[in-house]
């Protein structure tokens, strides 16, 4: 079993740990000034518990590891995280299914709690304690008794402080978890997150082409001959879904592929500035400004102490 704590001090870091224990989370920092992250885990044979804090304001794509399915409690200073466009932070409940994923918005001084069952494990609890639910055909927030939930948000951290394993808590945990998620969603209807709705395909369409067009020059013509949709369509549906302007989340995604790069390029293998211009970068001096401002500290100092 893996037990611990550690803490990232890039996005890039956080992402290699999680990739590592066949968790998909691809992080890139939204907030200005240095990152860190702390990350806790309890894993058992009964389950997988998780922690994590971000003191910076960031996006995530998520997803539960092969096999498994994930019960999320998201909560942040200002009561706002946004799983794919809808609000899950504090007073709810996310089940993230085998084979779904979320795109969580995080502003800064936010986290997480989970607990990770595999899929035939949870279908079983279910069948005993919830029989009249129906597993939920896609990602699933549900809201109900706030306090009870909080509850069983700390107490997720209270078994991973204690010692030895804790498989009778955790399965004590889940079934209290299971009965809420079943009386709150009011027989196991509870809100699903839309994976096909036409406002977040053109969202994901418009995310897909930075994704693959970053490095170029990226207009708004651009996306609307790619999504088939006018300017208006594009921005308010992207910004419903990501909680950002097209034009911010092109910016992040630039800064933070310069950054990933600079972590590992060798000092005199390549130049800061060869390196902005190959990520989309036209202005180095505006470059450079953004980038001090992001990531509080200066492209090259990166290179230097990344690679000391």
């Amino acid at each position: 079993p893996l037990n611990g704590r550690i803490s990232f001090s890039s996005p890039e870091e956080n992402e290699e740990f999680m990739l590592a224990n066949d968790i998909q989370q691809k992080v890139r920092q939204i907030g200005k000034g240095s990152f860190r992250a702390d990350y806790a885990m309890l894993e058992t044979d009964q389950a997988m518990l998780a922690a994590d804090r971000f003191n910076r304001a960031c996006t995530s794509y998520l997803a539960p590891p092969p096999g498994t399915v994930a019960l999320l409690f998201f909560r942040s200073a200002g009561g706002q995280i946004f799983g794919s466009g809808e609000s899950v932070a504090n007073d709810k409940l996310v089940v993230l299914p085998d084979g779904y994923s979320v795109d969580l918005v995080i502003p800064e001084l936010a986290g997480s709690e989970a607990v990770v069952l595999p899929k035939s494990r949870y279908a079983e609890l279910m069948q005993v304690f919830c029989p009249s639910c129906k597993q939920p055909d896609g990602v699933a927030v549900m809201t109900g008794d706030t306090r009870q939930l909080h509850r069983m948000r700390d107490s997720v951290t209270q078994i991973m402080a204690g010692e030895g394993a804790a498989d009778e808590e955790i399965a004590s945990l889940v079934a209290q978890m299971i009965i809420w998620a079943g009386y709150s969603s009011g027989a196991g209807r509870p809100e699903i997150i839309p994976r096909k709705q036409a406002k977040v395909h053109i969202a994901k369409q418009v995310q897909a082409y930075i994704e693959e067009h970053y490095h170029e020059t990226v207009r708004i013509e651009d996306l609307c001959r790619a999504t088939g949709k006018e300017v208006r369509t594009l921005q308010t549906c992207f910004r419903r879904y990501f909680d950002m302007t097209i034009t911010d989340y092109l910016k992040m995604v630039r800064l933070n592929s310069v950054f990933r790069v600079l972590s590992s390029a060798q000092p005199g293998e390549a130049t800061v500035a060869s390196i902005a211009l190959q990520h989309g970068f036209t202005h180095l001096g505006r470059f450079s400004v953004e980038y001090r401002k992001h990531f509080g500290e200066s492209a090259r100092q990166t290179l230097l102490r990344r690679n000391s």
